[in-house]
C-alpha cells in the first residue's frame, strides 16, 4: 500500500475546493459575459503595470488568484464567449468541451504516438469517423486532429508538393495567411488568383497550372466568409495533375447540416 501523506491530503483537499470554486467562477462568467464590454477596457501596458514584477515567495490562496482574475485580467480581456464576438473565427467554447479540457489536463496524455497515448490515439480516430459520418464526407474517410487550421494548410501543401514534385501554391486573393504562412515556410511560389464581385476565387482566372503543386480553396474566407467555387477548381486540378486542399476552418461545420451542404459540393 502507498504511504500517502497528511501533505498529499491535504493537498488533495484544497484541489477539491479550489476545483469547485472554479467551475463556480467558470459558470458565473458564462451567465454574465453577455453583459461584458465585447472589447478589453485597457490600454497597452496597462494589465502588466498592476502585475507584480517578480513572481511571489509564497504560494497564494486559490480566493485571491479568482479576485485577480476579476478585478486586473477580465478588464483586459476580449470576450471571444462574447454573444456578439464575430470577429475572426467562431470560437466559441461549449460547458461540455471545457469539462472535457480539465480531463484531458488531469490526464496529462501527450498523444504523438499510439506508444504514448493508446487510449488518446484510438479515441481520437474514432471521433473523427463520427465527425466524418455526421459531416456527409464519403465511405472510407478518416481524418486527425492538427494543433491549427495553418498547421493543416502546411501539411497539404508538403504533401503536396511531395507527390507531385511542383513548388507552386494557388490560392484566392481572400486565402487565409496560412497559405502565405506555408509557402514562406517550404520555399515555394504563392500565386494569388483573383476573386469576382462576391469574393469567390474565380476559376477561370487560374491560368496554367503545370507548376501548380496544390490549388488552396477556402469554404468560409475569414474576411467575407465567400465560398470558392470548388467543384470547378476541383475539374482544373484533375485535369493538370494538381492537389486540391480546402480550407473550411470557419464553415466546414455547417456540413453538419444538410441544407448548407450546397456548399461543400466537390469536396
Amino acid at each position: 500500500m502507498t504511504d500517502v501523506s497528511a501533505d498529499d491530503v491535504r493537498a488533495l483537499t484544497d484541489f477539491r475546493a479550489d476545483g469547485r470554486a472554479a467551475i463556480e467562477w467558470a459558470a458565473s462568467y458564462l451567465d454574465r459575459v453577455g453583459e461584458l464590454p465585447v472589447l478589453a477596457q485597457v490600454a497597452p501596458g496597462e494589465i502588466r503595470a498592476r502585475l507584480p514584477a517578480r513572481a511571489p515567495d509564497d504560494p497564494e490562496p486559490f480566493a485571491d488568484v479568482l479576485r485577480d482574475l476579476d478585478e486586473v485580467i477580465l478588464p483586459g480581456v476580449t470576450h471571444w464567449q462574447h454573444p456578439r464576438f464575430f470577429a475572426y473565427f467562431a470560437t466559441t467554447a461549449s460547458e461540455p468541451g471545457i469539462l472535457a479540457e480539465l480531463l484531458a489536463a488531469t490526464l496529462n496524455s501527450v498523444a504523438f504516438l499510439w506508444r504514448t497515448a493508446p487510449a488518446a490515439t484510438e479515441l481520437e480516430f474514432v471521433v473523427l469517423d463520427w465527425v466524418a459520418d455526421l459531416l456527409g464526407l464519403p465511405a472510407g474517410w478518416h481524418g486527425h486532429i492538427e494543433d491549427t487550421a495553418s498547421t493543416s494548410t502546411l501539411a497539404a501543401c508538403i504533401a503536396a508538393r511531395e507527390a507531385t514534385g511542383r513548388s507552386v501554391i494557388v490560392c484566392s486573393e481572400q486565402a487565409h495567411s496560412a497559405a502565405d504562412k506555408a509557402a514562406h515556410m517550404l520555399g515555394m511560389e504563392l500565386r494569388k488568383v483573383p476573386v469576382d464581385d462576391e469574393f469567390r476565387m474565380r476559376a477561370d482566372a487560374l491560368g496554367d497550372l503545370s507548376d501548380a503543386a496544390v490549388i488552396v480553396a477556402t469554404v468560409g474566407t475569414t474576411a467575407a466568409t465567400a465560398v470558392d467555387p470548388v467543384p470547378a477548381l476541383a475539374d482544373a486540378c484533375e485535369a493538370s495533375g494538381t492537389w486540391l486542399h480546402v480550407d473550411a476552418a470557419y464553415a466546414g461545420t455547417a456540413m453538419v447540416c444538410p441544407e448548407f451542404r450546397w456548399a461543400f459540393e466537390g469536396v
